[in-house]
């Protein structure tokens, strides 16, 4: 059996999408750590992750935080992106401003609205505005109409990628493919990536495994890409990430 580097997306993917459950998935966690690096890559917050590591049994793992705009090996090797929160959020809020737009932003918002907004408790929804490298955008009436004028004028340093449940802006400089190559440097170059996601913010790091397993999400169609080597699960998370893992791992 080849060595395996395991990247997985958390909301909708490793979580279930509206509980936030994992516990089905902890045996064939509990079981993979031993042999592969299981690295949770998601437009979380680094304090997020870190605390979901500590409940998953995957603490001093390597990670990926916002979408990619922070990434941690370990205490000697990370990075950070070269864009900081507030000059992103600035820049939305300019664009708000010059094109009338009503779209709001994480950062403008309190931990009990997050909670409010998101399902998260108080503690977990104060963690979710523990970020530094990214702003999330949560659209207005016109979300169509705001996602194009912002594509349109948005800073040539800035993209924006669209999660499961939101849309989050961050450098040019970074993504999720761009951490599966960073953090490969410090692995075997024959060891085989797999990718596991659900929305069109993984795509990216999907393509930069050679195995990809696609979660079926409830509200929006299945994601569909161009991969040589594509699993699209039955179930939906949690229990289609331990579907769509043992696929590829037990061939």
């Amino acid at each position: 059996m080849p060595d395996y580097l395991i990247f997985t997306d958390l909301d909708g993917t490793l979580l279930g999408h509206d509980t936030y459950t994992y516990t089905e998935n902890l045996e064939l966690i509990r079981q993979l750590k031993r042999r592969y690096p299981i690295i949770l890559c998601s437009s979380k917050t680094a304090l997020e992750i870190k605390n979901l590591q500590k409940k998953l049994g995957l603490v001093d793992m390597p990670f990926v935080a916002e979408n990619g705009a922070y990434i941690f090996f370990n205490s000697f090797y990370q990075f950070q992106s070269p864009v900081r929160q507030a000059a992103i959020t600035e820049a939305l809020q300019q664009l708000r401003i010059q094109y009338h737009l009503n779209f709001q932003l994480f950062s403008e918002h309190t931990s009990q609205q997050i909670a409010e907004l998101t399902g998260l408790s108080l503690a977990k929804s104060c963690q979710a505005l523990q970020r530094f490298y990214s702003e999330v955008i949560i659209w207005g009436s016109n979300p169509q109409y705001e996602q194009q004028i912002i594509a349109r004028h948005l800073a040539k340093n800035l993209h924006i990628v669209h999660g499961g449940r939101f849309s989050h802006v961050l450098s040019t400089a970074c993504d999720k493919s761009i951490a599966v190559r960073w953090l490969q440097q410090f692995y075997p170059a024959e060891a085989v990536r797999i990718g596991l996601g659900d929305s069109e913010n993984d795509i990216d790091m999907l393509k930069a495994c050679e195995h990809a397993v696609v979660v079926k999400r409830p509200y929006k169609p299945v994601l569909q890409f161009a991969h040589n080597s594509v699993y699209y699960s039955q179930k939906m998370a949690p229990a289609g990430w331990k579907e769509g893992l043992e696929y590829f791992l037990e061939q």
